[in-house]
């Protein structure tokens, strides 16, 4: 019993040292130059931040891990406790559950992470950007149905620090905050 409450404290004050240390790293996040970059071909960590009616300071993280032998992505939604929401295989064609969670029964749900994933990491969409100085915006959809990504605060490798999610003409908004990136290739 004792070593499970030392396991779970240790575990926490890893956890608390992590969160200090990605802090430090978003300060390096500034205002450099946008333009269009995807996600693709690198392992990265983002934090969701849920609007207020969808579950505030809900602690989810969003993971992103190539396998450059294989040439395929995991991707997992981790919640609080480090406990796996969803776990999927992506190979830039199709999507593979490994784990897949009540809510993604719903369609919109589930339309809503396979194109918020192909967004982050395919090359279909690079072309239909529109970049200013400060941020580039992607809207996919009809007039009806209207999707919008906004990609700003850029670091100095061009890849965006904070991307604004509104999904169905704003019906649910997110926000996916970078928090870690490691490149395979360029």
């Amino acid at each position: 019993m004792y070593r499970k409450i030392v396991f779970l404290l240790c575990f926490c004050v890893l956890l608390g040292a992590c969160a200090f240390k990605t802090s430090r790293k978003q300060q390096e996040i500034s205002s450099f130059p946008a333009k269009v970059q995807n996600f693709a071909y690198a392992s990265s960590v983002f934090k969701v931040d849920l609007e207020e009616n969808l579950g505030q300071n809900s602690n989810l993280l969003l993971l992103i891990d190539y396998d450059a032998q294989n040439d395929f992505y995991t991707i997992k939604i981790v919640g609080a406790f480090a406990s796996v929401l969803l776990k999927a295989k992506y190979d830039l064609n199709t999507f593979t559950y490994d784990y897949k969670p009540a809510f993604l029964e719903n369609k919109q749900a589930e339309e809503l992470f396979e194109q918020t994933v192909k967004v982050l990491l395919g090359q279909d969409y690079l072309n239909k950007f529109k970049c200013s100085l400060n941020k580039c915006e992607l809207v996919l959809g009809g007039e009806m149905f209207k999707n919008k990504y906004i990609f700003s605060a850029y670091n100095q490798e061009g890849f965006a620090g904070n991307i604004f999610c509104s999904y169905r003409r704003g019906l649910i908004k997110f926000n996916l905050n970078l928090l870690k990136i490691k490149l395979y290739r360029a």
